[in-house]
């Protein structure tokens, strides 16, 4: 579980119930105050506060798996059920923020370059493999027997996409032809790079989180298809 979590408080029958349960004094994590219509499920406004009390001190259960609370894009909030009614009272929130606090990108082209130092480590000693079929060459790299690298290009171009990959996820892509650069932390959308390092960005907006991990997911498939590898 996260270490840091946003704890959005649900109002579940009338506004006293939810003023209650954000205390002013608190100081911990931030709370979002989601204010229903009773018998509705839609969320009509989000608020946010303080809250002393931590999501894992309170007697509570998750119910059901894991959806989109903060409306991120990302299906990595948790529904709480505090008085086992079955009845979600709250909802966790993943602090995603809290991941991008320790990376500095005051100097782009630096942070870029540590990054292609890591990516080359990754890659080092790996057994490389290719195949052309009509105008397109792919190729893929194994260390210890898993893909470190893979990648499809124009053969006589060179634009095309190479994916870099740790512990069998998707680590960075890059697009050769445009210089954009994504690196991911667990499939989740951490950092994109303009121009080979020229520029970098560390926020971004449900859409271009949803479009950027989507290719995250699937751009590897028809290489890996290729080389028959499942």
């Amino acid at each position: 579980m996260v270490s840091a979590m946003l704890f959005v408080a649900c109002q579940k029958a009338q506004t006293s119930q939810l003023n209650s349960a954000l205390p002013a004094t608190a100081t911990v994590s931030q709370a979002v105050a989601v204010k229903n219509a009773a018998n509705s499920s839609s969320r009509t406004s989000t608020n946010f506060t303080k809250q002393t009390t931590s999501p894992n001190s309170a007697k509570a259960e998750t119910i059901g798996h894991a959806i989109d609370c903060d409306n991120d894009g990302r299906d990595n909030d948790y529904r709480i059920d505090r008085d086992a009614d079955g009845i979600p009272d709250d909802c966790l929130i993943s602090d995603d923020d809290t991941s991008m606090t320790a990376i500095d990108t005051t100097n782009p082209q630096n942070l870029f370059d540590i990054r292609m130092k890591l990516l080359n480590e990754l890659t080092a000693g790996c057994t490389e493999n290719s195949k052309v079929e009509g105008d397109i060459t792919y190729s893929i790299c194994f260390a210890d027997g898993q893909p470190v690298k893979a990648a499809e290009f124009l053969t006589e171009f060179g634009d095309g996409l190479n994916i870099w990959f740790e512990r069998g996820k998707v680590k960075a892509i890059l697009r050769t032809h445009s210089g954009e650069m994504f690196f991911f932390k667990n499939g989740d959308l951490e950092l994109k790079f303009e121009d080979y390092g020229t520029q970098v960005v560390a926020r971004f907006s449900p859409e271009e989180r949803n479009e950027y991990e989507e290719i995250a997911k699937t751009a590897h498939h028809r290489i890996f298809r290729i080389f028959n590898i499942e």
